[in-house]
C-alpha cells in the first residue's frame, strides 16, 4: 500500500544587518540575518481561524483563549510550570543582581520576573520546515 506524505515548507523571508560587537566596538562589523516579520496577529484573529475550522463561533472561541491566557499567567504566579504536551512548556523565572554571599543578597537586587517558552518537540519540527527568501532592498 502506497502512502502520500505531504511537506509543507514556510518561507522565511530575511534581511542582511551589519552588527556591531558590543565588547569590542573597535572591531570590525560583521553581517548577520535577520528575519523580516510581516505584521503582527491578534488573539481575535487567532480567534476567527479557529472558528472557521470548527463549528464554535468567533466569538466563543475568543472567550475560551482569553480564560485560557488567564488561567496560564495564574498558574504561573502559582508557581506552576505549564506543560502544554503538544506545544510546549511555560515556566516563569526571576533574575537579581550576583552578590559574594547569602547574607548580603536582598529582594531589592531582584531585577524582574520573565516566563519562559521552550517548544515542544512536535511544535519545533513543524517550524523547521522551511525555506528563506532575501526581502527585496529597494
Amino acid at each position: 500500500m502506497n502512502s502520500i506524505v505531504l511537506i509543507y515548507f514556510i518561507m522565511i523571508i530575511y534581511k542582511i544587518l551589519e552588527h556591531v560587537n558590543q565588547q569590542s566596538p573597535i572591531d570590525s562589523r560583521k553581517y548577520h540575518t535577520s528575519n523580516q516579520n510581516q505584521g503582527d496577529v491578534t488573539l481575535r484573529q487567532i480567534a476567527k481561524r479557529i472558528s472557521r475550522g470548527s463549528t464554535i463561533s468567533m466569538m466563543d472561541t475568543l472567550a475560551v483563549l482569553i480564560e485560557f491566557l488567564y488561567i496560564i499567567s495564574h498558574m504561573l504566579l502559582d508557581h506552576k510550570i505549564v506543560k502544554l504536551t503538544e506545544f510546549g512548556t511555560f515556566r516563569a523565572t526571576i533574575s537579581s543582581e550576583g552578590v559574594e554571599t547569602a547574607k548580603e543578597f536582598s529582594i531589592t537586587k531582584t531585577k524582574r520576573m520573565k516566563t519562559l517558552f521552550i517548544p515542544s518537540n512536535e511544535f519545533r519540527d513543524r517550524l523547521n520546515n522551511v525555506k528563506f527568501s532575501k526581502v527585496n532592498d529597494n
